[in-house]
């Protein structure tokens, strides 16, 4: 599944930026997947949500804007 693993690389960036910059929760994600990027939206918001549990983005709203 693609979306699986941009999903393990948006938690790797997620994760680096908050060891950078020193916060511990995020509570909004908002990315954007147009339409040629080949990205199933459903897929990635089921892939995110099952990834977040027990990182920084543990409870975070997710938004995924569709241009």
């Amino acid at each position: 599944m693609h979306e699986m693993s941009l999903a393990g690389g948006i938690l790797r960036v997620v994760e680096d930026a908050a060891a950078r910059e020193r916060f511990t929760r995020v509570k909004r994600l908002t990315l954007e997947a147009g339409a040629l990027a080949g990205v199933e939206v459903r897929a990635l918001r089921f892939a995110l949500e099952a990834m977040m549990a027990g990182t920084v983005l543990d409870g975070a709203a997710i938004e995924i804007d569709e241009p």
